[in-house]
């Protein structure tokens, strides 16, 4: 039995830690893997439906299938679940099935924490009751800022991260400033640096 915590992460949550170890742009940051570090710090699991999904982004020559590509090198580390037969119909909150599955297994696992980027939604409120309403929900910027406090990946690193998923993937950077206040030991130059 795992003494770590049980996590159950969502598509976007795997393709987005892997996406800045695959991307060699200047903008990219060096000095972590924080898909790695997700797989090393928690218990994961994930429905088959969104390894289906993260399959399905693969094929390209873009950053999503090269970030795809490593976490279906990385599967090995995490625990695949077949729900197809669950009982209940997928949740009716706009999310996608990878999305609904992983609530489902959250819930069915009785997990530590339940990992999305449903963040920039309201989809965030509904899904923290659909998770039995227990205070288990977590974005992924928040998961980042937790491998600094707890020194699983540098500080520095974690603040070019969240610098990098913002004007990359166009995370709320509000949101990303107040996790940066209250978890990393910024500057106030870094905090709103461009």
């Amino acid at each position: 039995m795992s003494e770590r915590a049980v996590a159950v992460v969502d598509t976007n949550v795997l393709l987005n830690l892997a996406t800045p170890v695959v991307d060699g742009r200047p903008q990219a940051p060096s000095g972590g893997d924080p898909l790695k570090a997700l797989l090393t710090a928690y218990d994961v699991h994930t429905p088959a439906s969104v390894l289906g999904e993260v399959t399905d982004a693969t094929g390209s020559d873009d950053l999503l299938a090269a970030a795809a590509e490593l976490v279906l090198q990385a599967a090995r580390h995490l625990t695949t679940h077949d729900v197809d037969n669950r009982a209940d119909g997928p949740l009716d909150y706009g999310l996608d099935p990878g999305e609904s599955d992983c609530i489902w297994l959250a819930n069915e696992l009785d997990a530590d924490v339940f990992i999305t980027d449903e963040f920039n939604t309201t989809n965030y409120l509904l899904v923290t009751l659909a998770l039995d309403d227990r205070n288990i929900l977590f974005t992924t910027p928040h998961i980042l800022c937790t491998f600094a406090t707890h020194g699983i990946l540098p500080e520095e690193y974690i603040d070019a991260a969240l610098t990098y998923y913002v004007e990359t993937k166009g995370w709320d950077a509000q949101y990303v400033v107040q996790l940066r206040q209250q978890y990393l030991d910024t500057s106030d130059e870094s905090i709103h640096r461009e």
